[in-house]
């Protein structure tokens, strides 16, 4: 089968999350035997190469933030470029993945245009929303309200956005998949039914191959506990969350290690682990390798993930449930999904900072516990979330689609 797959954003360029998804797969198809072309942007130059067997065409896309909300209607700088690569490249079937900031929702239209059916996989609220949802807190109901749009978005928002966007999915969409029971609630109350959960995957036995000694003594850690966010640094990934839980725990030699950048926000972090008497226990190595990072996992005592808005899916939860460590997830979004509490890890509200500290000092305080944790992850992981499962259970859509198709 030939697989085309769009994305804004592919490894090594960025390593969001979508992007790092689409990476996975990509790899994974073509180690089944099949022929993949994906196409994504770049602030550079564009490219066209072959990575680990997959064809990456990079197509130059670079504009003001502000513009974005138009921007994701329809990109002329990619547009030409998103077409010619699905001429030559032929596909059978164009499975596309976040394109709401370069490739755009005009690029829906060029796909539909070869002729192969086209399916989508959300893996955010951007079919409905500008950002991340986060004018929600606690208990929602998912549902987009303009006015909230307006003030959240003031002069970049742009009301034919999400009628645009609308109408691109329902003219060239011919499958919906969400990767997770919550954002698949938020689509439906936004007037996207009928979406199939896939949930995310990881390769167990790449991720449980972690040099845990060798990072910590690259971190001078010693023997010191070590709680690990692998995130990109900002509030709604619940850095300031772990900060403040951080200040409260009893382990006075704990060590948070947040592995992200954001080069605006993290000193404002810097300043607030200052303030709250932790600063020297703070650890921000920037954006890690993966290797790097499948290190620092099976370095870390526990794993946080106290994202503060309702996050889909946060792939530090199943990465480090693969790595058999324990994780404390948020309340908001999919983390219930995911983490059942006292099970393997725990859910906790992001916004109880005690709460946090206890569930984390529970962890840290009783080494037979947290090794039970860990155990019933990885079992949890290797039935739930596998790489291969997600594989499989795209695969079959694609075969299906294809046949309705013909």
């Amino acid at each position: 089968m030939r697989i085309a797959l769009l994305a804004d954003t592919y490894p090594p360029e960025n390593r969001g999350g979508a992007g790092v998804v689409v990476e996975r797969l990509a790899g994974a198809f073509v180690q089944a035997g099949h022929d993949v072309c994906v196409i994504a942007t770049t602030a550079g130059s564009g490219s066209i190469r072959d990575q680990d067997g997959v064809r990456v065409r990079r197509l130059r896309s670079r504009y003001p933030e502000r513009f974005r909300n138009t921007v994701a209607v329809a990109n002329p700088m990619v547009l030409p470029g998103v077409g010619r690569e699905l001429r030559e490249f032929r596909p059978d079937v164009v499975h596309a993945h976040n394109v709401h900031q370069h490739l755009s929702f005009a690029s829906l239209s060029a796909a539909a245009r070869v002729d192969a059916p086209v399916l989508y996989t959300a893996h955010d609220y951007l079919l409905f929303c500008c950002i991340k949802f986060i004018c929600t807190g606690g208990p929602v109901d998912f549902r987009q309200r303009w006015f909230n749009c307006a003030k959240c978005q003031r002069f970049r928002w742009n009301p034919a956005r999400n009628l645009v966007i609308d109408r691109q999915m329902a003219r060239h969409v011919n499958h919906l998949f969400a990767i997770s029971r919550t954002l698949q609630t938020a689509l439906r109350a936004n007037g996207f039914g009928g979406a199939e959960v896939v949930y995310n995957g990881v390769d167990l036995d790449w991720w449980g191959s972690g040099a845990g000694a060798a990072f910590r003594s690259s971190q001078g850690l010693d023997g010191a506990p070590l709680a690990l966010l692998a995130a990109r640094v900002s509030r709604e990934k619940g850095a300031e969350a772990a900060l403040h839980a951080l200040a409260r725990s009893q382990h006075r030699d704990l060590r948070l290690l947040i592995a992200g950048e954001n080069p605006r926000y993290a000193p404002k972090l810097k300043r607030l682990a200052d303030e709250l008497g932790v600063g020297e226990r703070l650890l921000l190595p920037g954006w890690m390798q993966p290797e790097a990072l499948r290190d620092a996992y099976a370095a870390a005592t526990v794993t946080l993930a106290p994202s503060t808005y309702p996050d889909p899916f946060n792939l530090t939860l199943i990465e480090s449930m693969a790595a058999g460590r324990p994780a404390i997830a948020s309340t908001l979004g999919a983390g219930p999904e995911i983490v059942k509490d006292g099970a393997w890890g725990y859910t906790v509200d992001p916004n109880d900072a005690l709460a946090l500290a206890d569930r984390i000092d529970l962890i840290v305080g009783d080494p037979e516990h947290a090794q039970a944790l860990g155990t019933a992850a990885r079992r949890r992981a290797a039935s739930r979330f596998s790489l291969q499962r997600q594989v499989d259970q795209t695969l079959a859509r694609y075969a299906a689609v294809l046949t309705a198709h013909t």
